[in-house]
């Protein structure tokens, strides 16, 4: 089989590694070159169990699977062969079979849709090959998952993982990166931790000229001039410091002890988790300033193992060995009924949040007018803040009031208290 990768993702067809990042600006090929390489493996391994995978499934469709099937074709053309006759193509479920081998490539989402929650990697245990497109727009945590779950020994496991430059806050970067300083200010480079099994790849349009119309070559550089920051960051390639992105800004940590001796209004708030960590804390308010301290991060799983006989439940029986007020109001994530009515039962003052539309952001809006700290101690608390990045629309453009899913447990644990004591105490910022 005769095929010509670019000289960019060269490394996936010539170097042995666990986690492949083919990452860069815009325009470089990130694409073509990780459906090049599903092709070329599904040909010729003696054993492949493929998938592709995005954030949201539906989005593979335009995407990784057009992609694929064109590979197919180019294929065919450069090899005067048919390749198309040797697949059993399933547009429907954006699968295919390589039948002289019987090896399979399949589409798969961490989410089905925007709304929906993350989904059930354990399907995918049998996976040799792993393409995840644009993984910025992955959490952490359902990334963890997902390779967390791949364990056959049938083949050695790879995951190619293509992504344009996230905010240098975020898990990729801070797992696999250093971040090097450059002449744009608030933009980064990267250089690889230099992790087993690890394989970066960085490029941009430069790298795939051949393939770059002269218009929009032209359209690429003119960036520059008219926005600076998408061109460092879309379209060169570079990481920024987060500004434009980050939901929340400038909190500050203070010792657990002054917010212990803080005699405000408070409430505790709990963003319930099973094989997520149940987010738990306590939020006070004063003359425009929130403080907040994490006291729980832990998923009901993990409880559970903790506590192998629960007489009231693994959560109620957590609370009360923590000695949380039963009496001091507890805003629950409203879609979690079952939890507030078993607190309830408990004696526990559980009140579900506002889950009605526009809540998220109008919520993010006010929290944002105020003034925020958290304690020192709120680890898991300051990790997810400062993780926590909007969604951006098709030109990377951030979209208010709408956050990444992900790791966003005690965030949302926090937004429910805040949002809360917004109208209980009738503040207004």
């Amino acid at each position: 089989m005769i095929l010509h990768p670019s000289q960019y993702v060269k490394p996936l067809f010539t170097e042995d590694f666990y986690e492949a990042d083919v990452w860069g600006g815009r325009g470089r090929g990130g694409s073509h070159g990780i459906t090049q390489h599903a092709l070329f493996k599904m040909i010729t391994s003696i054993y492949f169990r493929g998938y592709f995978v995005r954030a949201i499934q539906g989005s593979i469709r335009d995407s990784l699977w057009q992609d694929f099937k064109d590979r197919i074709e180019e294929a065919s053309d450069l090899n005067h062969y048919k390749y198309e006759n040797d697949f059993k193509m399933n547009d429907s479920n954006m699968s295919a079979i390589y039948l002289p081998k019987g090896n399979i490539i399949k589409s798969k989402g961490f989410r089905a849709s925007t709304k929906a929650n993350t989904a059930n990697m354990k399907s995918i245990a049998g996976a040799t090959h792993v393409y995840i497109e644009e993984t910025e727009e992955v959490g952490e945590e359902e990334y963890n998952k997902l390779a967390d779950s791949l364990r056959t020994i049938k083949a050695p496991v790879q995951i190619i993982r293509s992504w344009n430059p996230p905010p240098k806050e975020h898990w990729l970067v801070k797992n696999y990166y250093n971040t090097l300083d450059t002449k744009y200010d608030g933009f980064y480079d990267l250089e690889a931790k230099g992790i087993k099994g690890h394989l970066s790849i960085k490029g941009d349009y430069y790298q795939n000229i051949q393939n770059i119309d002269s218009n929009t070559q032209a359209r690429y550089e003119r960036y520059a001039e008219t926005s600076p920051k998408y061109y460092y960051g879309q379209i060169k390639g570079l990481v920024s410091d987060g500004g434009d992105n980050k939901v929340y800004n400038n909190w500050k940590s203070i010792p657990l002890n002054e917010f212990l001796a803080m005699n405000y209004s408070s409430v505790y708030g709990l963003d319930v988790g099973d094989v997520s960590p149940n987010g738990f804390g306590e939020i006070k308010y004063n003359d425009g300033s929130f403080f907040t301290h994490e006291m729980l991060y832990k998923s009901t799983r993990q409880l559970k193992a903790e506590n192998e006989n629960p007489i009231k439940g693994v959560l109620i029986d957590r609370l009360e060995v923590m000695g949380v007020d039963k009496a001091k109001e507890m805003i629950v994530d409203g879609a979690a009924a079952k939890v507030i009515r078993e607190l309830r039962e408990a004696g526990y003052n559980a009140k579900g949040s506002d889950k009605s539309a526009g809540s998220v952001k109008s919520g993010i809006q006010f929290v944002n007018k105020a003034n925020n700290y958290y304690t020192e101690t709120s680890i898991n608390l300051e990790k997810e803040y400062n993780g926590y990045y909007l969604e951006t629309d098709q030109y990377k453009v951030p979209i208010d009031g709408k956050p990444i899913k992900g790791n966003d447990h005690l965030m949302d644990m926090d937004r429910y208290g805040k949002d809360y004591l917004r109208h209980k105490l009738r503040i207004v910022l």
